[in-house]
Formats: C-alpha cells, sequence, structure tokens
C-alpha cells in the first residue's frame, strides 16, 4: 500500500510539474505565439510601394503605402493585418483596387521587417502613429479601416482613438481570449494571457458605419464568436459571407476586394451627398456588388506564398490568423 501511495504522489508531482513548465513556457513565449511573430528577409520595395517607418524601443516599425501613379487618391483602406500575416504579400492583390483608391498597411512589432516585441497596446498604438502619417501624405483622402482575423482586434480599438470612414471586418472574433481558452481549457490563460484583445467590450464604442465579411468554412474563428460579436454591436452591421471560401482564402479572393471597395465608396459617396443636401443617397450598407472597377496594375512583388501553420499548427495558442 505504501508503494502504491509512493507512486501515486510520484505520478501527482510529475503532472504538477508538466503543467507548470507548460504554463511556463506559455507565459514566457505568448508574445510570439499569439502573434505568430516571424521575421522575414530583407526585401527592396519595388516602383510604386511607398516605405513608413517610426522609431520604437528595439528598433523601428514598418508600414507600406500603394496607390495608382498618376491618380488622386480619394478613398484609402488602412488594412491591419492577420496572425503572421506577410502583408507584401497581400498588397500583391491591391491591383483589384480601382482608380483613386489607395491601400496601407504595416508589420506588427517583431513580425515581417518590423523591429521590436510584439504587443496588444503596441499594434494599436502603431496603427494609431501610421494612420496620423497616412493623414498627412493624404489629408483630403477618405480613411477606410480594414482589419482581417486578428487585427480586427486592433481595428475595433484604434476607432475610440481616430476618426475614419467606415470600418470592415473580415473574419472577426468576440475575443481572443474567450477563443483560445476553448483550445487548450486546462490553462489558466486569465492569468496567464497578457493580450485579451476583447472585442467584444471594445466595440461598444464604435460609431462609424460597420461590415463584417465572414468565410463560407472557417475552422479558426468559428461564426459563431463572430455572431457573438455582432450582436453586441451598438449599431446596424452589414454582413456577407464569401462563398468558397476559408480562414486563409478569403483574402485571396477578388470578391473580397471589390466588397470592402464597394462598401468604402458606397459610404464615401452618401456622406458626401448628405453633406450636400442632396436626396436619395446610396446605402451604405448595401452588400450588392456593383459593376467591377478598372483594374490597375500592381508591381511584381516576387513574394514566395506565406506559409501557413495555423492549420494544424503544433505551435500554442495558434488561435487565429
Amino acid at each position: 500500500m505504501r508503494f502504491k501511495t509512493r507512486h501515486a504522489l510520484a505520478a501527482a508531482l510529475m503532472t504538477a510539474s508538466g503543467f507548470a513548465c507548460y504554463w511556463t513556457y506559455l507565459t514566457l513565449n505568448q508574445d510570439r505565439l499569439l502573434f505568430d511573430a516571424r521575421r522575414r528577409p530583407p526585401r527592396d520595395l519595388p516602383e510604386g510601394i511607398i516605405g513608413y517607418s517610426h522609431v520604437i524601443p528595439g528598433g523601428v516599425v514598418r508600414g507600406y503605402i500603394y496607390h495608382t501613379p498618376g491618380d488622386s487618391v480619394r478613398d484609402l483602406l488602412f488594412y491591419l493585418p492577420g496572425r503572421g500575416e506577410d502583408v507584401l504579400e497581400t498588397l500583391q492583390y491591391a491591383c483589384w483596387l480601382p482608380g483613386g483608391m489607395a491601400f496601407a498597411t504595416y508589420d506588427y512589432r517583431g513580425l515581417g521587417h518590423s523591429d521590436g516585441r510584439p504587443s496588444e497596446a503596441g499594434a494599436v498604438a502603431d496603427a494609431s502613429q501610421f494612420l496620423l502619417h497616412v493623414r498627412r501624405v493624404f489629408p483630403d483622402t477618405r480613411v477606410h479601416v480594414v482589419g482581417r482575423s486578428l487585427g480586427t482586434g486592433v481595428a475595433i480599438q484604434l476607432a475610440d482613438l481616430q476618426e475614419f470612414e467606415s470600418l470592415q471586418l473580415i473574419t472577426p472574433y468576440d475575443s481572443l481570449l474567450e477563443l483560445v481558452r476553448k483550445r487548450f481549457p486546462l490553462v489558466p490563460l486569465r492569468q496567464l494571457m497578457r493580450h485579451h484583445f476583447d472585442s467584444i467590450s471594445h466595440c461598444k464604442k464604435v460609431v462609424q458605419s460597420t461590415k463584417v465579411l465572414l468565410a463560407e468554412s472557417d475552422e479558426v474563428v468559428p461564426h459563431a464568436c463572430s455572431e457573438r460579436l455582432m450582436a453586441a454591436w451598438p449599431g446596424p452591421v452589414a454582413l456577407q459571407t464569401v462563398p468558397g471560401t476559408d480562414h486563409f482564402t478569403i483574402i485571396e479572393q477578388q470578391q473580397t476586394w471589390l466588397s470592402l471597395c464597394e462598401f468604402a465608396r458606397q459610404h464615401s459617396e452618401a456622406r458626401l451627398r448628405m453633406a450636400a443636401g442632396t436626396p436619395g443617397q446610396p446605402d451604405p450598407d448595401n452588400t450588392a456588388a456593383g459593376p467591377a472597377p478598372a483594374l490597375h496594375a500592381v508591381p511584381d512583388l516576387n513574394v514566395p506564398p506565406a506559409e501557413r501553420d495555423d492549420s494544424g499548427s503544433p505551435l500554442p495558442l495558434a488561435a487565429t490568423r
């Protein structure tokens, strides 16, 4: 009996030690794991893409602005990327932007070509500072913020810091903490996680016209998480599901980009008509696809497809991208 007791005690101690080591690992590495922080080799920016940087502790944050040369910029999509996203690869899809529409995005701290350590507060602060720079470069441009997956949490918090025309969220979640907790039920995440991205709380201050785009199939951010966020939204939310897409491929589809541009343009036109007192302004929440805009070439970035380690990733806390 004494032998069995010793074995049971030893097994309990080993289990407790294993949990303690695992929790310590998550605590020490959560910034890198949550953001899927990976640096990428230096690349020369092709013609047509404007580089941006601002200084942070430990280096600089880098961003990118694209617009069709020769076109006056009337509207700009300010894009907050998903977890581990290679934004230079995403910029290749800017060929679907219509004339007069610009695009700006940046690498979170510790990702891509940005230095520093990733964090929720840092991502929001960097987005706000970059957006101020964008307004100086394009002072008369209407800004429309687009967040994807992890970036939706940044976009929602940005809405409380700065004014902009409209907000669009691609595969948003209600709370990153709750999303991760379902995958790791035995981990005291509320005590360990420093970055909760509690969108369901922050959204109560959003006043911008909002649209949500969902993938037809999404195993990373279940539709139920997005629906809980929309149910808590303080105003009406336009909703569109992009057929034939999943969590990763939704940003690769022309229909997604045309929908983003269409909502932004419709909202801008409605605001202009209201300011001019013209009746019959279009509904900015209308999700019907209008005629396809003229396409413009974006320089070939020659970027290989990004690694998609979220699907079946062995990394802990690989919750969203």
